[in-house]
């Protein structure tokens, strides 16, 4: 690997996998919103309020911001054309995740789908 590169790519896989853990926790704290339908200038206060005031979200905001930080500084380092497809590892994660703390359906086809963007990810590093 070129001087540089080998902490890009760990670079990139912190950034991926704190962009999941990161989603998870904004889904977590999104199902705990009580969101009422009407005129969004009467609900939107309530909504942000609630927001404001939701530890998970917040905390899914945070972490997912580090994320960016980390990816700005991973792309300085690392071909975007390499780097951008390890993004889809992240879907690997939040499959995984969701369904441990979200109780969410994980099948075959989803498995299978998984497994198709791994294969793809380690192609794009192989190049």
């Amino acid at each position: 690997m070129k001087n540089g590169l080998g902490n890009g790519i760990y670079l990139i896989l912190l950034a991926v996998a704190l962009g999941a853990v990161g989603q998870v926790l904004l889904k977590m704290g999104a199902n705990r919103l009580d969101i009422r339908t009407g005129p969004i200038l009467e609900v939107a206060p309530q909504v942000i309020m609630q927001m404001l005031k939701n530890p998970l979200l917040l905390g899914g905001l945070l972490v997912f911001g580090i994320s960016s930080l980390l990816w700005i500084i991973s792309v300085s380092k690392v071909q975007l054309s390499l780097a951008y497809p390890m993004v889809s590892l992240g879907y690997v994660i939040v499959l995984f995740a969701s369904w441990a703390f979200l109780g969410e359906p994980v099948n075959l086809i989803r498995i299978g789908g998984v497994l198709v963007i791994c294969f793809g990810v380690v192609m794009v590093a192989q190049s």
